[in-house]
């Protein structure tokens, strides 16, 4: 949440950031209700003055009445300016962050921007890159018919989707056999990585309340993306959301805290089912498991101090592609530009994705997210220096691995003119294959 002051001070650029990010804020009503606010808590802080000097002095009965007149009045402008705070705070909350200077202005993914991209021989030179995917004019190619995941994981007998619409409708899967090695394969391979980098590991809850969602800016702006839990079996009746990401349980659990800046910064990671309705992409990718309503992810999350943040931002996305240089898997890297930098939060975004061969595409795989002080401020996370003073910390987000993407470039770069498909060699000793083959 951006901090009032600085919509007042920097209106003009806050009014263009919302244009630039196609995004919907009433900037009017915010610094209508902000001036009555501050003027009601004049008046609120004046009559509350009168009051106590009244009842320091022996009151009159005349003089009695009068401060118990004071009180009434005091009460009811408190109760108006609870609710002017409440709409205030509303308003507010549909403000997105301000984009980092060096965010491209565009209107959609045509105006993205490539900053790198790598094959198996290496970065390519900064003149075979360019908007949205002019680098896949140098990606590898197969030599011989390819198949797409849903019948490469058919014929393997790794992932099921006929059995899963049965049980559960479209949008679900099965996934097992070598399949299931391969997810967690990818989860090892990572997870070692992370703990020799310092991450601490967590176990997080999968239900959380409207204020996790809220803090980590998934609400308002994405609540038709979140499934609900009916209360009514829930101790104490709490609404309880269930998570479309870590992200929210990870960062909410430094919720109300104040962190020495010694202790800085700090760096955790989660593997987790989670769940999103993909309202809005109905009949967009519904076979097979690129978009489904349930799927698994390892999210790596960090708290810094205010200057450090972009710095954890470069250095999380270096995991990204470390990872796709073990699994030698091409990819190039975009930054998102205004009008496609995704949820409120975002300051600064790069997309990771990887190359598919078959469809002659790229998928995105990985995110990698630089909040600055946003999710802090919602979230009430400080950190303390060493002269004392509090400051809102930074946070950056990241898709470590989206496994049923990962799995699916996997197949699709690693397949052969047999129907087989090649284990990548950093995740063999945990798949015990070197080569999969087809059942049938």
């Amino acid at each position: 949440m951006l901090d009032i002051k600085f919509i007042r001070d920097h209106t003009r650029e806050v009014r263009q950031n919302i244009l630039n990010r196609k995004a919907s804020a009433d900037i009017d009503g915010i610094l209508e209700l902000d001036e009555k606010r501050k003027n009601l808590q004049l008046e609120v802080d004046g009559l509350r003055q009168q009051l106590n000097i009244g009842s320091k002095q022996k009151p009159t009965p005349e003089e009695i009445q009068r401060l118990r007149g004071l009180s009434t009045q005091i009460s009811g402008q408190e109760n108006m300016l609870k609710n002017i705070q409440q709409n205030l705070t509303e308003k507010l909350s549909w403000v997105p962050n301000m984009l980092a200077s060096d965010v491209p202005v565009g209107k959609g993914e045509d105006d993205n921007v490539e900053i790198k991209a790598w094959t198996k021989d290496g970065y390519l030179s900064e003149d075979k890159l360019g908007k949205k995917d002019t680098s896949k004019a140098f990606m590898p190619r197969l030599d011989f018919a390819a198949k797409d995941h849903i019948d490469l994981g058919r014929e393997l007998d790794i992932i099921d989707v006929e059995q899963s619409a049965k049980v559960s409708g479209t949008r679900f899967a099965y996934v097992k056999n070598e399949g299931f090695l391969l997810e967690y394969a990818l989860f090892e391979l990572l997870k070692d990585k992370l703990i020799d980098e310092g991450f601490s590991p967590m176990v997080v809850p999968l239900l959380v309340k409207s204020k996790a969602l809220f803090g980590s800016s998934h609400f308002p702006e994405e609540v038709d993306q979140v499934y609900k839990v009916d209360s009514h079996n829930v101790e104490e009746g709490e609404e309880l959301y269930l998570v479309g990401s870590s992200e929210p349980s990870l960062f909410s659990y430094f919720m109300d805290k104040t962190i020495p800046e010694r202790e800085l910064p700090k760096k955790v990671f989660a593997f987790t089912p989670c769940f999103r309705s993909e309202v809005g992409s109905w009949g967009k990718d519904v076979r097979g498991i690129k978009r489904v309503h349930q799927f698994d992810k390892l999210e790596m999350d960090t708290i810094t101090s205010t200057d450090k943040s972009s710095e954890m931002q470069q250095y999380l996305l270096s995991l990204n592609e470390w990872l796709l240089q073990q699994l030698q898997i091409p990819y190039h890297v975009i930054l998102m530009c205004s009008g496609d930098s995704g949820y409120a939060a975002a300051h600064k975004k790069y997309d990771v994705e990887a190359w598919l061969p078959s469809q002659q595409t790229f998928m995105e795989v990985m995110s990698d997210t630089n909040a600055t002080d946003f999710q802090a401020r919602r979230l009430n996370i400080k950190y303390q220096n060493k002269e004392g003073e509090k400051k809102y910390a930074h946070t950056v987000n990241d898709t470590g691995v989206a496994m049923g993407r990962m799995i699916i470039a996997i197949l699709d770069n690693y397949q052969q003119s047999d129907g087989s498909v090649v284990v990548p060699q950093a995740l063999q000793k945990y798949v015990k294959k070197p080569i999969l083959k087809s059942q049938k």
